[in-house]
């Protein structure tokens, strides 16, 4: 095994958030296991697409952290700070890839985007009415992240939300949509699509046990 691998989330030292470079990091940290990638990133950053997502994330940034409203930092919401995005871009038709069963949500996302001046596109995973037979699955019915990402794509949406898709069919989408996408609800059926509240509860040791048997079962 690798035993140099990378482990940026284990790290105690966090240089890269200091700059003090007189702090020495191990030969695991990727900044010198791969030193040599930096420059080709840093082009590929420079590239007129890559530049115009950067400038969208500064915009709302800036906006967050203005030190004149320091006290609105944590005021903003994951959907204010996507429509900010979208206006520093100059973007203006949205697109929703959803889950069947989060219709209900997309319908309120869809109106306060709607409220908000911007046109919306949504496309449910069981669009096309796929017969799983066809590609050699179980069931009556069955998603079509590929179909999603193909519709919004033709119809030339300029920001795509993603809404509830189940692990996988979020991969296939991704791996299929050419338009810019982002994350705004990750399914997690447990925990009111709030899979962050399970790092919380692990740190509980009333619930840690939970997770930990989960592991030692599997």
């Amino acid at each position: 095994m690798d035993k140099l691998h990378p482990q940026c989330a284990k790290c105690g030292i966090l240089r890269c958030g200091s700059k003090d470079m007189s702090m020495k990091v191990p030969p695991s940290c990727p900044t010198e296991k791969y030193r040599h990638l930096a420059g080709v990133t840093v082009e590929k950053l420079k590239l007129p697409e890559n530049r115009a997502v950067n400038k969208g994330w500064l915009d709302v940034m800036s906006r967050i952290l203005d030190p004149e409203r320091s006290k609105e930092k944590n005021g903003w919401t994951r959907i204010d700070e996507i429509m900010q995005y979208a206006r520093a871009r100059g973007m203006k038709k949205l697109g929703i890839a959803t889950c069947y069963a989060l219709l209900p949500e997309s319908k309120s996302l869809t109106e306060i985007l709607e409220n908000n001046g911007f046109t919306v596109v949504s496309v449910a995973c069981l669009c096309g009415e796929l017969d799983p037979g066809e590609i050699d699955m179980p069931g009556n019915i069955i998603c079509n992240p590929i179909l999603q990402a193909e519709i919004l794509d033709r119809e030339k949406t300029e920001l795509n939300l993603m809404v509830g898709l189940c692990v996988g069919h979020d991969i296939l989408f991704l791996r299929h949509i050419k338009g810019e996408t982002t994350p705004f609800v990750v399914k997690d059926r447990a925990l009111g699509h709030n899979p962050v509240a399970a790092l919380y509860l692990n740190q509980n040791p009333f619930f840690k046990d939970r997770f930990n048997k989960l592991k030692k079962e599997d």
